[in-house]
């Protein structure tokens, strides 16, 4: 069974997702968000500024379709793709500051939520709406750029968090 989505339940995992994620970024101490390790190379600075990449990248495709117009991006249509815009994502944001990163994940969420806020149900949840999402419903994109994406990282922060405080 497939369950209906709608725009009060996207916004709701928006928020949820959010504040889950906000919740444990409270908890830290600033020493954590530089120390390696959440995934191979990266700190919890690095993983955040990711997210803000990602979230710009959603923020340029709902700007698309807010203005009925295909987005400019493409891609990444697979693994190698996104590994590779990963990567480029981290050079561009390795030497930001944490109040940098930290003030960009709080506004671009915001911006986000927003806008999806303002949008009509039928823009996030029709599948044919947009041309260029291939058949795809618009909160397909919001939900992996944003609440999927925040629940993948968080499941890597709380293992992080727990084998540093075992340790």
């Amino acid at each position: 069974m497939t369950e209906q989505v709608n725009k009060a339940g996207v916004l709701r995992e928006l928020s949820n997702s959010y504040a889950a994620l906000k919740d444990i970024l409270a908890s830290l101490d600033e020493k954590n968000y530089f120390r390696e390790g959440v995934i191979p190379g990266w700190s919890m600075k690095d993983i955040l500024a990711h997210i803000n990449s990602w979230h710009h990248r959603l923020l340029t495709i709902l700007d698309a379709a807010i203005h009925n117009e295909e987005p400019s991006l493409t891609g990444p249509d697979n693994v190698e793709e996104m590994d590779k815009l990963n990567a480029q994502f981290y050079q561009e944001n390795k030497s930001l500051s944490l109040a940098e990163v930290l003030a960009d994940f709080h506004t671009s969420y915001q911006h986000i939520f927003d806008i999806v806020q303002a949008m009509p149900e039928q823009d996030l949840v029709s599948p044919h709406r947009f041309t260029w999402t291939q058949a795809g419903p618009l909160w397909q994109a919001i939900a992996g750029d944003t609440y999927e994406h925040y629940q993948e990282h968080l499941i890597q922060i709380q293992e992080w968090l727990a084998k540093s405080q075992g340790a």
